[in-house]
């Protein structure tokens, strides 16, 4: 009897010595794994595991690389992790236009 699980692995940079197959509808698999890879032994990834998503971090990034990653990745579902910088008063006037909202709904 088989179960499935899905994995969460910890951040690392470089994961490397492993291959896929598939594509498509049918999904990307880890084909192979090589044995004292970091594939193997940091993200533990076995043959056989469907790849569901991949999360690459963009800090000390080459422009180049950035650019390409978000070109190849454009027709594919994307979530993106942002950080923004607010004016403190945009963020003060915000919060006191929600306050006063509450207060008339009262």
């Amino acid at each position: 009897e088989t179960m499935e699980v899905t994995l969460k692995t910890e951040v690392e940079a470089g994961a490397s010595g492993f291959s896929v197959k598939g594509g498509g509808n049918e999904g990307i698999f880890i084909k192979k794994v090589l044995k004292e890879s970091p594939a193997s032994k940091i993200f533990s990834l076995r043959e056989g595991d469907q790849l569901l998503s991949a999360t690459i971090f963009f800090d000390n990034i080459k422009y180049e690389d950035a650019l390409k990653i978000l070109q190849y990745s454009e027709p594919y579902r994307v979530q993106f992790s942002l950080k923004r910088k607010i004016a403190v008063q945009e963020d003060l006037e915000h919060s006191a236009a929600q306050h006063k909202k509450e207060r008339i709904g009262q």
